[in-house]
Order: C-alpha cells, then structure tokens, then sequence
C-alpha cells in the first residue's frame, strides 16, 4: 500500500473524514457510526504521533543534533467494533425498564386492593374476602416473577445442575401431554400427538426438558382460539443423531417482526392476541418461559427455533441430542 493515498485503501467515508479532521487539526479526533441497518457500530479514533529518525550520515559530518534528526508525524487509526457492547447496554436497559414495570404493576394492585379492603373490613365481610383473595392472586404473581427470575440467573450461570439420562422421546411427549390436558380441555382446545421414532433415547434431563414442552404448550393453548389444536410431535431428524420436538398451534401467529426477539427476556408479543381468559395469576405472564426454555435446550447442546404466519399458527422446534450407548 505504500505510496497510495489513504482514500484509495479506505472507501468508508465516515473514516476519512475522521482522519481528515485529525490531520487539519494535528489532534486526536473520535468518531462513532453505525453502519447498516443491522445495527454494526464503530467507534473511530485517530492520534497524531509524532515520530523523529536520527540520520546518522549528518551526525557523522558533524552537523547538531537536532538538525540530523527527521521528524514525521503519523496517524494511528484504530477502529474499534461497538456492536456487541451497544446490544448489552440496550439488553440492561430494557431488563430494568420490564422489570420495574412487571414489578410496579402488581405492587400498585395490591396497594388499591389494601386500602379498600381496610374500608371494606368492617362493613361488607363478603367483599373483604374478594378483595383477600385478588391481593393472594398478585403476590403469587410476583413470588412466580420473582422464581423464574432467579431460575434464570441460576441457568445463564450455569449454576443448575443438569442429570443428563436415557429417556425415551416418546415418553417425554406423553407424560407433558397428559400434565397439560385438563388445561387444554378448560379452554376447549383439542391436544394431539404426532409421534415418529418415539422409542428413540435422548439425552436429557427429563424434568427440566418437560418444563421446556409445558410451557411452549401453554403459550400455544394460550394464543389459540377455541376449537383450535395445539400437536406436540417428536420425530428423528435426517443423519440420525439428533430428535427433533415441536408444538405446532392453529393460533393467531406470531408478526415476522417479533419472531426474532421472543426467546430474550422480558420480551412479549402484542398482548391483544391472547384470549381474554388468560391461563394463571397475573394474566399474561411473566416474558421469562421461552427465555428459561432457550437456556435449558442450549445447556443440552441443543437449538430452539420459532416458525409463524399471522393468522394460520406458529411451530415451535427443539432438538436434544440422541443418547449414545453405554451412556448413563
């Protein structure tokens, strides 16, 4: 590159005019862009440094110091990747921003229902008891808010101990089915299974990988409207090391442009497409499930996925790893 102009190397015009300014100025200059619409940020520092080279041919002829010595002064152009920093920074804001409303909404409710409750003690026991049993509603709310908070702090840190076994995919499936018929039936909403190689053994630590279907079939009885069904399915993918788990719905779909962010934390698809009579204390939940259920199928060594058309339903697919023999 010797002997090129820099703007004949470097073609990112941001850049250049950072070095430009720096050069005109014969000072540090910083800069930040972003650079597409993917969100890639970086931070652009250029540093004037001066540089002197003693030429020995002049000093041997006697001539001063200072005059046998050359000074150059460079540019140090160091550009720095921002992006991931830029994403944590807007993860943290968005966890305190959800958590002090999932936290401050629940806690005004109780607030209400305790001063009435006081007005309401002496004069109408009936009411009292109402109000009683809405404030119990909310703080099992919050104990749940604050559980799955904890759990998931537990699971990112690695701190859950994993009893990773033989089990049966088959048997899996059935038992979560079985758990969350009676929920099914109250909605009306009819449960099916589709179910290929089922007596494959998976690795897996089954309660943990139940709590995982349990709770993508609740989201999937949720979001469907009555008469609708929810298929849990498990199958052997192609080159037969890995099964495949899915929970397909006739629901209301997910929009494409929320689908990228429904396994982060806190996050939560546009409340209005759930039913009116939502499953548990709380109403909507807590925006921590899918979250959980990405941690606990990576600690597996596995991946989860999410497929949806708004208004025709949404798959969700797990894999788990299958049980090499010998393996306890």
């Amino acid at each position: 590159m010797q002997g090129l102009r820099l703007d004949q190397v470097v073609h990112d015009q941001a850049i250049l005019q950072v070095v430009q300014d720096s050069i005109s100025a014969d000072q540090p200059c910083k800069g930040e862009q972003t650079i597409d619409a993917s969100g890639t940020a970086w931070k652009v520092t250029v540093t004037p440094l001066e540089h002197a080279q003693r030429n020995m041919q002049a000093e041997l002829e006697g001539v001063a110091g200072h005059e046998a010595a050359s000074h150059y002064t460079y540019f140090v152009v160091a550009i720095e990747d921002l992006t991931e920093l830029r994403r944590l920074e807007r993860v943290r804001r968005d966890f305190i921003a959800n958590i002090s409303h999932e936290l401050r909404t629940p806690l005004a409710s109780v607030r209400l229902l305790a001063e009435t409750l006081e007005e309401a003690i002496d004069t109408d026991r009936d009411k009292a008891q109402m109000f009683l049993e809405k404030i119990e509603n909310e703080v099992q709310h919050l104990n749940g808010l604050v559980s799955e908070l904890l759990e998931l702090s537990r699971i990112e840190s690695g701190l859950v101990p994993m009893v990773i076994e033989p089990v049966q995919a088959e048997h899996l499936v059935r038992e979560v089915m079985a758990r969350m018929l009676p929920q099914a039936q109250r909605h009306r909403v009819m449960l099916h299974t589709e179910i290929k190689e089922g007596n494959v053994l998976v690795a897996a630590d089954s309660k943990q990988i139940a709590r995982v279907l349990v709770n993508l079939i609740h989201n999937a009885i949720k979001y469907t409207p009555s008469g609708g069904t929810v298929t849990i399915g498990t199958a052997l993918q192609a080159g037969g090391q890995v099964q495949r788990f899915f929970v397909r719905d006739t629901g209301v779909g997910i929009r494409p442009e929320e689908l990228p962010r429904i396994f982060e934390r806190f996050y939560k698809a546009d409340r209005a497409r759930s039913k009116t009579d939502f499953i548990g204390p709380g109403g909507g939940g807590s925006g921590l499930g899918l979250a959980i259920a990405r941690h606990v199928v990576e600690a597996h060594g596995g991946r989860i996925t999410a497929e949806s058309r708004v208004g025709y339903g949404s798959t969700f697919t797990f894999t788990l790893p299958v049980a090499q023999r010998g393996n306890t």
